[in-house]
C-alpha cells in the first residue's frame, strides 16, 4: 500500500502528541551526557604526559652521560635520607590541617582524621595518574564525609593552589633572582609588565563575571574559599603556608645533605622556587620530567657536579613519593574502601553540578 503524498502534507502541520515526541526521543545511557566532557578534557593529560615523556628522556640520556651516582651507604648519610622522610610526613601533616582549616572556613564539618588521611590518598594519585587526578579523589571522597557540595570542595582546592602560588611566584623572584643577583633591568621591566598584564587579565575576568549572572552563580561555590582568604583567618593560613615551603626547603636541603652536598638555606630555598615554577608546566603524574629537569638545573647552578645531580635526583625523587604513595594506597584500601569503591562513587554523579574536575 503506497503513502499519500498530500496526506503527509495535511498531517505535517498537526501538533504531536507527548508520548509520540518522547518515543521519538533518543535514549541516551546513564552518564553518557559526561562522557562529551570528558573527551575534550583528554587533551591536557596527554600535552603533559608527552611534556614528561620528552624531558624524562633528556634526562635520563643526560644522566648516562655522567659518572655513575654514589647513593649513600653509611648510617650518616641514610640518617639524612630518613630525616628527609620524616620532614616531608610533617610537611604533608601541615598541608593537611591547612585544607581542614579551608573546609571549616567554607561551612564543611569534615572530621580531621579525614582532611589529613585524604591529604595523602590525593598525594598518591597525583603521584600515579595524570592530571592531578589525586585532586578528584579527594573531591569524591571528602564532599559527602564534609557535608559539602562538590564544587565547594574543589573551591578550598583552588584556594589552597592560590596561596601556594603566591608563595612559590614571591620565592622565585626574591630568592632566585634578588638574593642570587641575577635580575637586570631588563629583566625587571619583562616580570613588571607580565605582573601588570596578570593584573589586567584578573580584572577583565571580574568584569566578565559580573556581566555574566549564571556563570557567576555557577562558579559562585568554587570561589568561597578564596574570596575568604581576604580575612584574618586567611592571614593565618598564608603564614602556615610559607611554613609550609620552609619545611619543603628543608627536605630539599636533607636530600642534598644524603647526596654528598652542602647546601644553604639560600641554597635550598633556590632549588624549591624553581622545581615549583617547572610543576606549573602540564606534566605527567609526580610531575615526571619537569621537576626533574628543574632538579638537575638547579644543582648545577649551585656549582654541584653532574654525578652529584644524579644522586641528588634518585634520592629525591624516593623521599618525595615512595613513603607518601605507599602510606595513599593502604589508606585508600582500608578505610574508603579501595579503587572499586572509589569507581563507584565516581559512577553515582548526581548530575553535573557537582561533578568534580579531572584537573
Amino acid at each position: 500500500m503506497g503513502s499519500n503524498p498530500r496526506r503527509h502534507e495535511r498531517e505535517r502541520g498537526k501538533p504531536v502528541a507527548p508520548e509520540i515526541v518522547a518515543l521519538r526521543r533518543p535514549v541516551w545511557p546513564p552518564h553518557a551526557r559526561y562522557r562529551a566532557v570528558d573527551v575534550r578534557g583528554r587533551s591536557l593529560p596527554l600535552i603533559g604526559i608527552a611534556v614528561s615523556l620528552l624531558c624524562v628522556v633528556g634526562v635520563v640520556y643526560w644522566v648516562f652521560q655522567q659518572p655513575a651516582p654514589r647513593l649513600p651507604s653509611d648510617a650518616r648519610h641514610l640518617s639524612y635520607v630518613l630525616g628527609g622522610v620524616l620532614l616531608y610526613a610533617l610537611n604533608t601533616g601541615v598541608r593537611a590541617e591547612r585544607w581542614h582549616r579551608l573546609l571549616l572556613s567554607d561551612g564543611a564539618h569534615p572530621q580531621r582524621l579525614d582532611s589529613y588521611a585524604l591529604t595523602v590518598v590525593g598525594y598518591t594519585g597525583n603521584n600515579v595518574l595524570p592530571a592531578r587526578a589525586g585532586d578528584a579523589v579527594r573531591v569524591l571522597l571528602m564532599a559527602p564525609r564534609a557535608g559539602a557540595s562538590r564544587r565547594s570542595v574543589i573551591g578550598t582546592l583552588l584556594a589552597e593552589r592560590l596561596l601556594d602560588l603566591v608563595v612559590i611566584v614571591l620565592l622565585f623572584v626574591v630568592v632566585g633572582y634578588g638574593a642570587v643577583g641575577q635580575l637586570a633591568g631588563g629583566d625587571l621591566a619583562v616580570i613588571g609588565g607580565a605582573t601588570a598584564a596578570g593584573i589586567a587579565g584578573v580584572a577583565v575576568a571580574v568584569a566578565l563575571l559580573r556581566r555574566n549572572q549564571r556563570l557567576l552563580e555557577m562558579i559562585r561555590p568554587m570561589l568561597t574559599s578564596t574570596l575568604g582568604l581576604r580575612s584574618r583567618g586567611g592571614a593565618q593560613l598564608v603564614g602556615m603556608t610559607m611554613v609550609i615551603w620552609l619545611i619543603e626547603t628543608f627536605v630539599w636541603m636533607a636530600v642534598g645533605a644524603a647526596a654528598g652536598l652542602d647546601m644553604t638555606l639560600l641554597d635550598g630555598l633556590y632549588l624549591v622556587a624553581l622545581a615549583s615554577i617547572f610543576s606549573l608546566i602540564p606534566s605527567g603524574p609526580a610531575y615526571a620530567g619537569t621537576q626533574d629537569v628543574a632538579a638537575v638545573v638547579g644543582i648545577k647552578a649551585i656549582g654541584g657536579s653532574g654525578s652529584l645531580a644524579a644522586t641528588y635526583l634518585i634520592l629525591l625523587r624516593f623521599v618525595l613519593q615512595v613513603p607518601i604513595t605507599l602510606g595513599g594506597l593502604v589508606l585508600l584500601a582500608a578505610r574508603y574502601g579501595g579503587i572499586g569503591k572509589l569507581r563507584r562513587a565516581r559512577l553515582h554523579d548526581a548530575g553535573p553540578a557537582d561533578a568534580p574536575s579531572p584537573t
